[in-house]
């Protein structure tokens, strides 16, 4: 059913055909110019599309509110990188791969949690955190680690690292905290 489709089937129907002939990135295809994409999303591949998507919108709401659609900017490996020349990724040292590469680049990393946190069980995703809670950016501040997840009412809950611009902005600091932990109790934590 198309409700359960991963990036998995998206990858094989979608991505990989599409991108053959050119041997390029999907987002190579759909894109006029370069992307920098403002965060990273760290998942796993067999969470449902729906769910991404749904996660990525509810973060983007959060994190960018008056910011159109077409101008949010996240990198997904699945749509980044080259899928028919991926073993030039294998490299040793992985600081030398694009998504090392990318994550320094963005402001922050958006952990995408599936009902069973599947990322935390991934060596990949890991080590994505990991770069997110060790890196410092150019401003001397270490990236921000933001996490959601799509529950089984296809509602989004979302843990901010940090007060988001709209919450800073407020003229009463304690309420955009309680605002902040107010949407933070909405996260599953079974």
């Amino acid at each position: 059913a198309p409700s359960s489709a991963t990036l998995y089937h998206v990858n094989s129907w979608l991505i990989k055909p599409s991108t053959n002939a050119e041997n390029c990135a999907f987002v190579e295809l759909v894109c006029e110019s370069e992307q920098v994409a403002e965060w990273f999303c760290s998942h796993w591949w067999g969470e449902a599309i729906k769910d991404f998507i749904l996660c990525v919108e509810a973060h983007a709401r959060l994190r960018r509110p008056r910011v159109g659609v077409a101008e949010w900017a996240y990198w997904v490996c699945a749509y980044a990188n080259r899928q028919h020349s991926l073993n030039e990724e294998l490299v040793n040292d992985p600081s030398q791969t694009s998504f090392f590469k990318a994550m320094q680049l963005a402001v922050g990393v958006l952990l995408i949690l599936d009902k069973n946190a599947t990322p935390f069980t991934r060596i990949w995703c890991a080590y994505e955190e990991y770069v997110a809670l060790t890196s410092v950016s150019a401003s001397c501040s270490r990236k921000k680690l933001d996490i959601a997840t799509a529950t089984e009412e296809h509602t989004v809950a979302v843990l901010t690292d940090g007060l988001t611009e709209p919450e800073k902005a407020m003229k009463d600091l304690e309420f955009a905290r309680r605002l902040r932990a107010f949407r933070h109790a909405a996260f599953p934590l079974d």
